[in-house]
């Protein structure tokens, strides 16, 4: 296959998967029994002090249990990766470091606040800084992933006056 032609068979995988992504992210931070969301809370809890939970969280690891701190510090940084790293192949306006932190830290924000106004789940501002950390990371494994990629295709393909030969 050439380059044309690959990017035409990827392109709706990609997206496939970068749907079923959001679906799945959605679900956990909206509907998961898993996570408390179908909980009716006669008092709603919220955070709004910065690095508050993470600091609790890491003083108090060892009383917490490993898979309660793993959900809560890793979990956020986690489903927020493959967001950065998505964003960029979706969408070439998402082609700078910035702008898909950036749009990390608002798709969080935008999370956060629909949590607050359904109730459902609890709004912590430690969320919204994780979930950008982990949109950052995401984007650093895309560019790490595409130099690779890049080094692989010209020792396999070859390369002949700057163009990519077969």
């Amino acid at each position: 296959m050439k380059g044309n032609n690959i990017k035409k068979y990827y392109k709706p995988m990609i997206y496939t998967v970068f749907v079923i992504y959001i679906f799945l992210l959605m679900n956990v931070l909206f509907f998961s029994d898993y996570y408390g969301r179908t909980q009716i809370l006669d008092q709603y809890t919220y955070n709004v002090i910065p690095f508050k939970e993470i600091k609790r969280f890491i003083i108090y690891r060892n009383n917490m249990g490993f898979i309660y701190w793993l959900t809560n510090l890793l979990g956020n940084i986690i489903a927020f990766i493959p967001m950065g790293f998505f964003m960029p192949i979706i969408s070439k306006h998402y082609k700078s470091f910035l702008k898909v932190t950036f749009s990390s830290l608002f798709i969080s924000l935008m999370i956060e606040t629909l949590q607050l106004y359904y109730r459902v789940g609890i709004f912590d501002v430690d969320d919204i800084i994780l979930n950008t950390l982990g949109g950052a990371i995401g984007y650093i494994l895309y560019k790490i992933t595409k130099i690779i990629y890049k080094k692989i295709k010209r020792y396999t393909v070859g390369e002949k006056d700057g163009k990519i030969s077969a």
